[in-house]
């Protein structure tokens, strides 16, 4: 889960989120094989590099995208494929799902055309995709605006010293809070452990990303890292210090909201883009991004190993990774995109960080230790809340 698929619980009727044959495969993960398409004499990959795809023609060719939905999909939808589809001819059939969901699809086809061109993937899911060989090494040169692209954010698509996508979307988890209900505003992750809110805090499970980000919040603040022992335990004590004060365990972005808009909880780690948009709408909801670091959450795009449409997803991922179409797709979910060039609404620029610098003491997961280990650390969680 991540802020994007968030949205997920939104309206899925956008005008591409087909519920066919396609988005059956993806929510079940089962195997069936997808239309193969020929090859258009079109624009050379330098040229789709050179200009963003624009004079490529790929007409009666169609790309298959892993999205998530809701207002994600449509945002997505408004900024990168409609103007995709009218330059180059090309149609864009988006794939509704998690990254979850997505990865099962493509292990489910390995070996044969991948159900998806490009599918959207978070940082924990990055390591055991590019173990599976579904996704393939990202040819950067293809990439024409990729050297304007945030460096941090395309570090988290780094695996052995190879870059496998091209960072779309990032989101910072810091704390959202009751402004008429918390009389001092939360400056730090240990502020959810203030007795003062015993009675009112929402902690999520480590099956949910934000849980996991906060217990790595939580550990940065100390000085440690999630990826040690000591540090991991020595959290698990202050988390056994408020385990009576916990009000609610939020599983998902939509009981995190809820308890939030309710008053079940007064406080709780969560995402700035979901918080802003609560907050837009009129409720009564403040976000902090913690003094000691918020901790990242980031969707990134990759083209899938083996697709036989590889110069129709690097024409596409030229306008994913281009500040011309980038800030529409962030004003729509708000949440900040990748390229540093971008240019951005005043209201949005004044709530979200974002571009160089924004990043720098983010607090990043390190899935690939941390993940074999969550099982373990969710029966701690468990014995602690119960």
């Amino acid at each position: 889960m991540t802020p994007d698929e968030s949205d997920s619980r939104m309206s899925t009727t956008t005008r591409r989120l087909r519920p066919g044959r396609r988005t059956t495969l993806a929510v079940a993960g089962t195997l069936a094989a997808t239309l193969t398409l020929t090859a258009c004499g079109g624009g050379s990959d330098d040229d789709a590099a050179t200009d963003g795809g624009a004079d490529g023609d790929f007409t009666g060719q169609t790309l298959t995208v892993a999205a998530y939905a809701g207002s994600w999909g449509e945002s997505f939808t408004q900024a990168f494929v409609d103007p995709f589809e009218e330059a180059t001819g090309a149609t864009v059939e988006l794939v509704p799902g998690g990254p979850a969901d997505w990865v099962t699809a493509l292990r489910s086809s390995a070996g044969g055309e991948p159900v998806y061109d490009l599918v959207g993937l978070t940082p924990n899911v990055v390591p055991s995709a590019v173990a599976a060989g579904i996704v393939a090494e990202l040819d950067t040169d293809r990439v024409a605006d990729f050297d304007d692209l945030n460096p941090i954010l395309v570090e988290q698509s780094e695996i052995d010293g190879a870059n496998y996508g091209v960072p779309l979307t990032v989101g910072a988890t810091g704390i959202a809070y009751r402004t008429d209900l918390v009389p001092e505003a939360p400056t730090d992750w240990s502020d959810l452990l203030d007795p003062a809110l015993c009675g009112h805090i929402g902690v999520s499970p480590l099956t949910f990303n934000t849980g996991v980000e906060f217990l790595a919040g939580l550990i940065n603040e100390n000085g440690g890292s999630i990826t040690e022992a000591a540090d991991v335990d020595a959290a698990f004590a202050e988390l056994e210090g408020v385990a009576d004060c916990a009000s609610v365990f939020p599983t998902d972005s939509t009981s995190v909201e809820t308890a939030l808009i309710g008053g079940d909880a007064w406080a709780t780690a969560h995402w700035d883009g979901r918080t802003f948009v609560q907050q837009n709408n009129g409720e009564p909801i403040g976000y902090t991004y913690p003094a000691s670091g918020s901790v990242g959450a980031l969707t990134s795009y990759f083209v899938t190993e083996g697709t036989p449409n590889e110069d129709l997803a690097y024409a596409f991922l030229n306008y994913l990774a281009s500040p011309d179409y980038q800030p529409t797709f962030s004003e729509g979910t708000w949440y900040a995109a990748s390229n540093d060039t971008n240019v951005y609404s005043e209201e949005f620029a004044a709530q979200i960080n974002h571009g160089p610098g924004a990043y720098d003491d983010f607090v990043w997961v390190d899935y690939p230790v941390i993940t074999p280990q969550l099982g373990d650390l969710q029966a701690r969680w468990q014995e602690i809340f119960g």
